[in-house]
């Protein structure tokens, strides 16, 4: 007999909104079809419910908070920077200035770990610029570098921009905690209710098959491939410059 698995997803590495979708659309499959579910598949159907709406009510609020506009734009700003800088040193490495280039490659080897940033979760994106920018701080010859290729006021203005967003963003985090549990910390709950399910519907379509059960086992893991085609899209690292051959 052959046994039937779900398809792998890293449910951890989605973001919070794709998570949220992903969740849902289980429910929306699952609920018409309780009646074939059996006691025990209800009961951990209506934990992985309770759990989900608890963080779709927690995400609601946070997406109803007067800072969320504010900091929406601040994202968008620190991104752009970040862009910018990116673009001068990839310039520069592509020109003629002899300099300018030789200063950019320094850069360039600094910005490798760090290039990617921007995709990376919103909390742990001010972390690695904070990272970022300390030890640019700490290195003249890096300073020297910004300054030669002309983006000494562009780190200056990220750095600015980062502890903005910052500040702004541990209000709103001060804010949520006064009115309850984040949609982040939920989250986990909401995961190992759902791991919960798909384990359980796994259970019964391998020991007590129906054609009603497979077509939902086939539904939801359809649905995984969605997600684990996307968590393989985000993951995939942007194309950065490469260096020059040494002349």
């Amino acid at each position: 007999m052959e046994t039937k698995k779900f398809t792998i997803v890293n449910v951890h590495n989605l973001k919070i909104d794709d998570l949220f979708a992903l969740y849902k659309s289980t429910i929306g499959y699952a609920d018409p079809v309780t009646e074939i579910l059996g006691a025990m598949l209800n009961a951990v159907l209506n934990k992985f419910k309770a759990d989900n709406y608890a963080m779709e009510l927690q995400m609601n609020k946070a997406t109803k908070n007067v800072l969320t506009p504010q900091l929406l734009e601040l994202k968008a700003d620190r991104t752009n920077r970040d862009a910018e800088i990116k673009r001068n040193i990839t310039t520069a490495l592509k020109g003629r200035n002899a300099e300018k280039k030789t200063a950019a490659q320094h850069l360039k080897v600094f910005f490798d770990p760090y290039w990617d940033i921007s995709k990376k979760p919103v909390n742990t994106q001010t972390m690695l610029y904070f990272d970022m920018l300390a030890k640019y701080e700490e290195s003249e010859l890096l300073k020297t570098s910004a300054s030669t290729i002309g983006i000494s006021e562009m780190m200056d203005g990220l750095s600015e921009s980062n502890s903005i967003f910052n500040e702004v963003y541990q209000t709103r985090l001060t804010q949520e905690a006064s009115e309850g549990p984040s949609a982040t910390s939920l989250r986990t709950t909401a995961t190992n209710s759902y791991n919960q399910f798909c384990v359980a519907l796994e259970q019964a379509v391998n020991y007590t098959p129906s054609e009603g059960l497979d077509n939902l086992f086939n539904q939801l893991d359809e649905l995984r491939k969605t997600y684990a085609r996307l968590i393989h899209t985000e993951e995939e690292p942007e194309p950065g410059p490469t260096p020059p051959p040494a002349e």
